[in-house]
């Protein structure tokens, strides 16, 4: 089979790969589609940062070059002893793999899991003709949800993860604080939500699109906006704020700006230390909360009933590319910070 191997920092490359091998609890998956992100172009520009290129895995145990693509759907063409998919069963992966076994599993809370590994960075994943994958972490894709929206799935999961992590009370007042990548996905998991949504960002073209997907109002800021700037926005209060960039100094204006017992969700990531004020979360009752990834077994599902009642490609246009353009199409465009849209592979176009 073809696949996109990941060898090293601005080295991925389009080779010819054994198909995969599967045990009796997974699935062997014909890829449909395999979006990119943010997390595959860090892979590629910067890393490796999660891909274990020098040192094995302690979850999966894979060391080497890797098959990137934890973003993808596909239809089953084989199956192990145990699985309860369907050979021609169209699925949704949720890529996170969990024990099932250790306390955080048995809480409910796999993402947390004291295994837990990733397909696509942590061991090989869906940019590839083929891919398998445990049974337990794919899930059925309506009938009714086509192709290049349940490609969005995955993402989508982990903006309704974020949301479900904010303890949003009816009527609160909630706070994008960036609307990119993950941004949008957050907004998505909001529509519904009976309260204000705002987003905040430097880009109007990201806003338009943030309006597109449900926010109530949004505001063009500048990147050296203070919180006190951006509290100013919403003189009625701000009760939940989403900080999504994961820029400096992004955290400190997030609890700045969110009222006296309101709740931060730190969703985006920055390796750099940043100071915070501590004593004035601590003074005003701030919350923070943070997340990492989506419980596959509930907000997959969840992802995909949305899904099925709002095309999100519609709003946030999927660009299907080829498998042999991933390089130039799909990565160096993602780095660059020139894509636009969402980039999913066909693995089928080569």
């Amino acid at each position: 089979m073809k696949a996109g191997v990941l060898y090293a920092p601005h080295d991925l490359r389009v080779e010819d790969r054994p198909d995969p091998q599967f045990g009796d609890d997974d699935v062997l998956v014909e890829v449909t589609y395999n979006g990119l992100c943010g997390t595959d172009a860090t892979e590629y520009g910067k890393g490796p940062m999660m891909v274990p290129l020098n040192a094995p895995h302690p979850g999966s145990g894979h060391q080497g070059p890797t098959i990137l693509g934890h973003e993808f759907i596909g239809t089953v063409v084989d199956a192990g002893a145990n699985v309860r998919h369907r050979i021609g069963e169209r699925i949704a992966c949720g890529a996170g793999v969990s024990c099932g076994e250790c306390a955080w599993c048995r809480a409910g809370r796999t993402n947390l899991c004291a295994h837990y590994y990733t397909l696509g960075l942590s061991t090989h994943g869906g940019l590839a003709e083929y891919a398998a994958a445990p049974s337990s972490i794919c899930v059925r894709i309506p009938d009714s949800v086509p192709d290049i929206d349940a490609a969005l799935a995955q993402p989508l999961a982990v903006g309704m993860h974020s949301v479900d992590r904010a303890r949003i009370q009816p009527g609160d007042t909630v706070v994008l604080l960036g609307v990119g990548a993950i941004g949008t996905f957050i907004c998505s998991a909001l529509r519904g939500h009976d309260g204000p949504v705002i987003a905040m960002d430097i880009d109007q073209g990201r806003l338009e699109v943030a309006s597109t997907l449900g926010a109530t109002g949004t505001a063009l800021i500048s990147p050296d906006a203070t919180a006190t700037d951006l509290r100013d926005l919403v003189p009625g209060g701000i009760q939940v704020v989403f900080e999504t960039s994961g820029v400096f100094g992004s955290a400190e204006r997030a609890l700045s700006m969110v009222d006296m017992g309101g709740n931060v969700v730190l969703v985006g990531l920055n390796k750099s230390p940043q100071p915070l004020n501590l004593a004035d979360v601590v003074l005003r009752e701030v919350n923070i909360q943070t997340t990492v990834a989506h419980v596959c077994g509930s907000d997959i599902p969840a992802a995909l009933d949305l899904l099925d009642r709002v095309h999100l490609s519609e709003i946030l246009p999927a660009h299907p590319i080829a498998l042999a353009d991933v390089v130039s199409d799909g990565f160096e465009p993602l780095v660059s910070g020139s894509a636009n849209g969402k980039i999913v592979v066909d693995p089928r176009r080569g």
